[in-house]
């Protein structure tokens, strides 16, 4: 400490030393940083899409009869377990009654074939006309249409008994109730809905103008918050809306946790790719509604530059603005500079 120092120091009577401006500067702040480089990228357009299930359906009843027990909003379910059952009294009675009738044809025929074989033998020896044998012979071909029948009406009584439990089509959840216990359904009244929370797309209108950059099994950017995902269009639908000139696309989203109903955006090329000045995503920050990236100097001090999107592919982005081939950019640690300010290097 310099004499100077020393003597107003004791004058003042402070506790501690004095200190200059660049004395107390705060240490430089630590960030780290890639350089900008040329790479090949095509500008984009956000398009607003919807998560949506592939099976999203409202199960309806195949018979008639009072509702006994139906699953609870929420219940996940596999393909094949019950969702609702009906009463199944009335279908029990309807199948006993067509075995009993088919068991009674079973008998009859049964006795006939005894008739019928009675009486050939005595055409044969001339006892018998041979009308009264054709008589026995329809009467048995009638019997065996009668038990034709009879197995049909069983196997259709077995059928509606079977489905007095109402199962469901595909894994999902229960995300509605659409009757409730104790109310008596006829056949096709809708029962309950069921989502398969699994099998997801994306859904998203485009335009037409689109569609010669578009392809299937082409990665694009989704964006759900702060969430990103590179997701597969495996849809492009070739029939446009005539009036608003729009196409149905949809990209696969199975392989991300997001629910049905999400709303989200979706990063298309609207152009052909060209090569330009990019850095990695990461750079961009996003405070309310402001979109900036951090530059650092000659000076090793923090330059602010308002972005404007360009182009984005995959984690790569380009901006308007005076960016170069070599710039150092922040991709760590941006969130708290202060353009000025001064910083050192991480190491990635």
């Amino acid at each position: 400490m310099s004499t100077f120092k020393l003597c107003v120091y004791l004058m003042l009577g402070l506790s501690g030393p004095i200190l200059t401006a660049q004395e107390r500067q705060m240490p430089p702040a630590q960030v780290s940083v890639v350089e900008a480089e040329i790479r090949l990228l095509a500008p984009t357009m956000q398009v607003a899409g919807s998560v949506v299930s592939l099976n999203d359906a409202e199960i309806a009843t195949q018979i008639s009869g009072e509702l006994e027990w139906i699953a609870r909003v929420g219940t996940a379910v596999k393909k094949g377990d019950v969702v609702a059952r009906i009463i199944p009294t009335l279908l029990s009675i309807e199948v006993q009654s067509a075995e009993a009738q088919l068991a009674k044809y079973r008998a009859d025929l049964t006795f006939r074939e005894q008739e019928v074989n009675r009486f050939k033998a005595l055409a044969n020896k001339d006892n018998t006309s041979k009308a009264r044998l054709q008589e026995e012979l329809s009467k048995r071909n009638m019997l065996v249409q009668d038990i034709s029948s009879a197995k049909a009406t069983l196997q259709m009584a077995v059928f509606y008994l079977g489905h007095t439990k109402i199962r469901s089509p595909f894994d999902g959840i229960v995300v509605n109730r659409l009757s409730n216990k104790g109310e008596f359904l006829s056949m096709g009244d809708k029962v309950v809905r069921l989502v398969d929370t699994y099998s997801k797309d994306i859904t998203l209108n485009v335009p037409m103008s689109l569609m010669p950059l578009l392809s299937e099994g082409l990665s694009v950017q989704v964006l759900n918050g702060s969430n990103i995902a590179n997701l597969p269009i495996h849809t492009i639908v070739p029939v446009g809306d005539k009036i608003s000139r729009m196409v149905e696309v949809r990209v696969n989203a199975s392989t991300v946790p997001w629910i049905i109903g999400t709303a989200v955006t979706v990063s298309l090329p609207k152009a052909e790719a060209l090569t330009r000045i990019s850095f990695p995503r990461d750079a961009l920050i996003i405070k309310g509604s402001d979109l900036y990236v951090f530059r650092i100097n000659a000076d090793m001090k923090a330059e602010r530059i308002d972005a404007i999107i360009e182009a984005i592919d995959g984690s790569w982005v380009a901006i308007k603005g005076n960016i170069a081939s070599g710039d150092k950019m922040v991709i760590r640690g941006g969130e708290r500079l202060q353009p000025d300010q001064l910083v050192s290097f991480l190491k990635l």
